[in-house]
This record gives structure tokens, sequence and C-alpha cells, in this order.
């Protein structure tokens, strides 16, 4: 063979066998591979055998739970009614309005949740609901009003209405219990559960009128309880009724009154002022029963308003021998011991327990007060008063009495503070009837003696009596502020009217009313009445202001003397009587007493700097003392706060004449002349000026001017008479000076010049 045939055949075996050998192992891997695919068939199917045999136990848990659930919820209404709260919760928060759909969800979820609470359930119970339903209920009440969804709206029945009233009572939602049982109340108004809760619920609120209709109600389903009957009496009795006295009277009938029942009965006819057959009551009634303190505490009471105030002390001792915390016994036994000099430490200590009680209200915080300043304690009767204000910040009487102590001590800033500090919403009319007296102080302290001033001062004033008024329509405080305030703007039929309310609701203690009208009766020119007046305000005790009238009255008969002796004595009583003080320098400078006068006007620019009647009248005091620069200074400053001073315009005139500046005068005159023609010293005073300039002309005419404003101006009469009589006019001079002897009979140099003028005409004739 060739080598090319045999290296051929070999490739040819060679390339076979490789192939062969490949083709083994091919084979081997292809078998390994089926084994494997095997054994993996096999451990799959007894996977999905175990994994189908684990879902199947499972759906049986499942089953198993369900049913477990819904036997929960078979047998426990709230865990199912809890469920489906919650649901409706989440539907509710949801969706943006609340559709029928959810409502009906929500009303099936409410009547599920309280399904266990009975109709009869006790008012007001506890344990009604657990903490999670409480805060579900409350979550789902708080969704409905948010889209103001009521008890009405959710259109549940009259049973489910009932259970919800319940619910909500003791979860504290007032509102919506009274609308809930008000639903069920219409489908059954003789429910007996539902009317006491709808009284409970006008009892939790203090509605009295409402309280009275439930429990009316109720007593006409059950006319004769015991129970219902007291709390009727005892209603009628706080709401001031006189049919009160009809339900004690029904429980004696019934035979089953009680000490406490007698106990009220006397109370009601106290109040009747049947005080005698309350007394013989309220024995009965301790002699059956003598260890009721209130009973005690209650016949100390009609004893103390009888006057018996040894035995009442001795009934309040009794009182608090049973009841050392009884308040009230404890406010009677302070009242009864504060005017005994020698009991005061004891009535300090009766006040201090009856505050600390918090009996007796602001008078006997106002009590404890006085009495720890009767004893030295100063610091201690403020801190009463500011630490009673601090506790009870919106206790409007409180706060208005003592801004007006702070006001009757002068103390002007701080009783105003007291008024701004108020807390908002409170609206009181005794703090009104404060913010005016606040105004008419200032107004005293600010005056200028004109018309127009204080029409401005005034006007607040108006206001605020008018608020309080507006508050309460018989408040006599209120009448009097209004009726002083209208005097000084000078409407008397306003102030007559006011002054006549104030006297018919203040007591006959309260001598500010007549004073008042004692005052009012002295603008009117009435001497009679207002000494009437004054005299019966004297009755109950003298005061600043009763001397300061009786001052105004002797003043205005002419007895100088006898004023200025009523003045003295409201001074001495009150140091800071502005209108006093200030009618005393008009005494005063009636007297001649100018030094006297410049020491009293110098205490009230000190009391009240921007009182620019007070420096008027100390400028008057320096003409008077012919010190005439000081005069003027002081009436540039009035002038300075009161462009508009007539008056002062005028005697800043007769100063720069005085002072020998005549050409000052005239611009100054002129001006009172233009702001006031009727004022008659201004003429005057323009006449003198020239007459210094020996204009004599126009000075007769501004004396003629001056007599047409006041015809009994006795300077410009006799001015007018000198001038006749001196260009021997004697005819017209005569009758100038019987003129001026009618309004001075006499004058001396008036019956001369008349002579005279008599003797000239005999001679010429």
């Amino acid at each position: 063979m060739d080598p090319v045939t045999v290296v051929f055949g070999l490739a040819c075996i060679g390339a076979g066998g490789g192939a062969g050998f490949w083709l083994k192992k091919a084979d081997e891997r292809l078998q390994k591979l089926s084994d494997k695919a095997i054994v993996l068939q096999e451990g799959q199917a007894a996977h999905f055998s175990h994994l189908n045999t684990e879902v199947n136990s499972l759906r049986l848990e499942v089953s198993q739970m369900n049913d477990l659930v819904n036997s929960l919820r078979a047998t426990h209404p709230e865990i199912d009614g809890a469920l489906l709260v919650h649901s409706a919760i989440n539907n509710l928060e949801s969706s943006s309005s609340a559709d029928t759909l959810n409502l009906r969800e929500t009303l099936s979820a409410l009547e599920t949740i309280l399904s266990s609470i009975s109709t009869e359930a006790e008012i007001g119970g506890e344990d009604l609901l657990s903490a999670s339903t409480e805060q579900l209920l409350g979550r789902l009440l708080d969704l409905l009003e948010q889209r103001n969804i009521s008890a009405d709206g959710l259109e549940m029945n009259p049973v489910a209405a009932h259970r919800l009233g319940h619910a909500c009572l003791h979860l504290r939602r007032y509102a919506w219990a009274e609308l809930s049982f008000g639903v069920a109340y219409r489908s059954s108004p003789g429910n007996k559960n539902i009317l006491e809760a709808l009284e409970h619920i006008a009892l939790l609120r203090g509605d009295d009128e409402l309280r009275r209709h439930w429990l009316e109600a109720r007593m006409t389903v059950s006319p004769d309880q015991p129970e219902l009957l007291r709390a009727h009496a005892h209603l009628l009795a706080k709401m001031g009724d006189a049919e009160a006295e009809r339900d004690v009277r029904r429980l004696e009938a019934l035979g089953l009154e009680t000490a406490a029942d007698r106990s009220l009965l006397s109370g009601l006819r106290a109040r009747a002022g049947s005080r005698s057959e309350a007394l013989e009551a309220i024995e009965q009634a301790l002699a059956e029963n003598p260890n009721r303190s209130e009973d005690w505490c209650s016949y100390a009471a009609l004893l103390y308003e009888d006057g018996e105030h040894g035995k009442a002390q001795q009934a309040v001792d009794r009182c608090l021998e049973l009841d050392r915390q009884n308040g009230d016994a404890w406010a009677l036994l302070a009242k009864l011991l504060a005017p005994k000099s020698n009991k005061l430490k004891e009535a300090v200590k009766a006040a201090t327990h009856a505050v600390a009680l918090h009996a007796g209200g602001t008078e006997l915080i106002f009590l404890k007060s006085d009495l720890l300043m009767s004893s030295g304690k100063v610091s201690e009767s403020e801190e009463t008063l500011v630490r009673a204000l601090l506790e009870s910040p919106d206790n409007a009487e409180l706060r208005a009495r003592m801004a007006s102590r702070k006001l009757l001590n002068g103390y002007i800033d701080e009783a105003q503070t007291l008024l701004d500090d108020t807390p908002l919403g409170i609206d009181h009319t005794l703090l009104h009837v404060i913010e005016g007296r606040l105004h008419l102080a200032r107004a005293d302290r600010q005056r200028d003696g004109t018309g127009q001033t204080d029409q401005a001062l005034l006007s607040e004033a108006i206001t605020s009596f008018n608020d309080a008024l507006r508050l309460d329509r018989e408040s006599g405080v209120a009448w009097l502020g209004l009726a002083r305030t209208k005097r000084l703007l000078g409407d008397i039929e306003a102030a007559s009217e006011a002054i006549a309310r104030a006297l018919r609701l203040l007591t006959e203690e309260d001598s500010s009313a007549s004073s008042e009208a004692a005052l009012l009766a002295l603008d009117m020119g009435d001497l009679s009445s207002a000494s009437k007046h004054i005299d019966a305000a004297a009755i109950h005790g003298h005061s600043a202001t009763i001397h300061y009238v009786r001052g105004n009255i002797s003043g205005r008969k002419g007895f100088l003397d006898k004023a200025l002796m009523h003045y003295d004595e409201a001074l001495s009583l009150d140091a800071s009587h502005i209108r006093a003080r200030l009618n005393r320098t008009s005494v005063l400078m009636a007297m001649k007493e100018g030094r006297r006068v410049l020491d009293d006007c110098d205490i009230l620019l000190d009391l009240a700097p921007s009182f620019t009647l007070a420096r008027l009248r100390r400028a008057e005091g320096y003409m008077l003392l012919t010190e005439w620069e000081n005069a003027r200074d002081d009436l540039k400053m009035v002038l300075e706060a009161a462009p508009h001073h007539h008056q002062a315009l005028t005697k800043l005139g007769a100063c720069y004449l005085s002072l020998q500046r005549p050409e000052r005068a005239e611009s100054p005159l002129n001006e009172a002349i233009r702001l006031n023609p009727d004022y008659a010293p201004a003429w005057h005073q323009r006449g003198l000026l020239y007459l210094e300039l020996k204009e004599t002309d126009a000075a007769f005419d501004d004396f003629q001017a001056a007599i047409r404003c006041d015809a009994n101006h006795l300077d410009s009469r006799l001015h007018i008479a000198a001038t006749l009589h001196q260009n021997e006019r004697y005819v017209e001079a005569a009758a100038a000076w019987r003129a001026v002897l009618t309004i001075d009979p006499d004058s001396s140099v008036a019956r001369r010049r008349l002579g005279d003028c008599e003797i000239n005409l005999a001679q010429s004739a």
C-alpha cells in the first residue's frame, strides 16, 4: 500500500474512534441528566404534595378563625359594634361628604355598639362604656359634628336614640345627649328614665327654667314622689317662686315632711315677709332634729334680721359646734362681732374663716379687709382684696367695688387700671357705673368753668351710665350718676327724671341720692327743697358731701360764715373733696381772704395739676392781693389749656390795665367779647380801657352794652351815672343814680350824687 492510503486509513480509523468515544461520553451525560430530572421531578412532586397539605390546613384554620370571629361578634355586640364603627369612621374620613350609604352604615354601627346599654340605665352611672368604645364613639361623634349631622339627622329609632343619650351623657356630650333623649321623648313622653335624664342635663347646665319644666313633667308621671317634691320645692325657692311652699305642704299632707322640709318652709316664709311664721317653722324643725347645723344657721340669720343679735350669736355658736366648716355661719358671726370694738380679733378670725370657705361673697371680702384695716394691718387689708381678685378675676362686683374704693380715696389711675384689667367678655352694670364716676372725677379735676369744656368731659360719663342702664334699668347708682352728669351739663329736666328714679330705687340708708337731689334743687333755686333733701340724707350720718351741700345752701342764702364752717367740716372729713375746697375759695374771695384763697388753690393744684378752674381761682386770689404779675402768669396758663375761656381773657385784660399796659389789654378783651357777646364783665372792662385811653364816648357805649347784658351790673351803672353827671346831664344822671340805688340801696355815693342832681335841677327850674 502506498503511504498515502495508509495515512488516510489511519486517519479514518482515528476519526471513527474519536467519534465513538465522544458519543459514548455524550450518552453517559444524557443518562445522568435523565436520572437527575427524575429525582427532581420526584422531589417537586413531594414538595407540591406537602404544600397542598399546608394550604388545605391553612384554609381550615382561616375558616375556623372566621367562625370564631363571627361567633365573637354574634355573642359580643360591643366587639361587633366596635368593628362596624371603626369601618364607618374610615369610610367617613375617606369621603368628602356623608352620603346616604355612609349614614346608613354609621346608623347601623351606632345601633350595634349601643345595643348593650339598657334603656333603664342609671342616669350619670359609671362603667357604661369601655375605654375603647368611648374613644371610638367620641371620634364618630366628632366626625358627624364636622359634617353638621345631629341626632335628628341620623333618623335613629327611639330605642337607639335613648341608648345614645345615655352614652353621650356618659361622655359629657350634653348637646348630643339632650337631642338624643329628645328623639326618644317624642316617642315615649311618659318614660321616667328619659324625663329624669333630661332634668339631669338641665341641672348640669344650670338652666333652672328648663330643669323646672322637666321636673314638673316627672311630677306629672309620679305626683307623690317625695324626692321630686323636695327637689321641686328647693328649685322654686331658689328661683324665688312662692309656689315652693305648696310642695312642702303636699309633703306634710303625705306625712313625709322632715326637719329639712320645715327648714325650707321657714326660709320661704322669711322671704315672703312672714318672719314670725318662719321663726316658728325653724324652731319646730330644730325641736325635731337639733343636730342640723344648717337649721341653726338659718335660725341665726332670722334672729339677726330681727335685731336679736345676742340670740343670733348663740345660734351661730351652736351651728359651729356641729359644723366648723359652715361658711355662712362664720360670715354671720363676723357681721355680729364687727361692731364690737372689744371683739375685733374674733371678728377678723370669723371673717377669715368665711372668706376661706367662699361664704358671704364680696361683702365678706370687704368686711375682712375693713376689719384688718381697723386692726392696723393696712398691708394685709389690701392683700385680702388683691388676693380675692386674683382668685376670681371675673368677679365683676368685687372689681367694681375695689375700683370704687380707690376712686373714693383719690387714686384715680389705680381705679382705672382695675377696670382696664377686666377680662374680655365680662360686662357688668357696676363696672360701667364706676367708669362713669371716673369720668366725673376727671371732669372735677379738669374743668375750667366753661360749659363748652364740661360738655366734652362729661359726654363719656353719659355713655358709661347709659351702658350700665342698658344692662340693668333698675340700677339706682346708674340713675344717680346720670342725674349728676345731666345736672352738671345744665339739663335740669333730664336730671330731675333721673334723680327721681334713683330715689325710688336706692335705699333710705344711701344718703347719696338725697344729697344729689339737694344739689339739683339748689340749681333750680328751690332752697327749701334742698334743705329738706339734705336733712333726710343727714338722718343716716354725716359725711363730707352732706357738709358740702349744706355749705352750698348757706352760701346761696348769703350766710358766708356758716357756709365757710360747713366747708371746713367737709374738708376735715375728706381733705381731697375737690368741690368743697373749690367752693370754699369762692367764699374766701367774697370775704376778701386772698391769702387763704391761694392756700386752697395750691392744694387743689397739688391734687389735680390740670385743674384749670383752680388755676383761674388762684389768679383771682392774686388779683385780690394786687399781685398782678402772678395773676397774669396763671391766666396765661389757663388760656393755653382753654383758649376759648372768655372769663380768663377778661381778667387778663384787667391785669394788663392794672400793670399800666393798656395796649396789651385790648386784644384779650376784644376776643372775650367775640367769644361771648353777652358777657357783661368783658364790656365793662373794655369800657375801663377806653376811659384809660381817654376815649370817653367809646367807654360810655361799652358800659351801656354791659348793662344790656346784665341790668344789675353795678359797676357799669356807676360809671354811666358818673359820666352823665360829669357832663351835667342831670336828668339822665338822676335816673342813672336811682338805678344804682335800686341795685345797692346802701350806696352813699349814689345817694349823695342823686341829691346833687336834684339840687341842680331845682336851681335850673
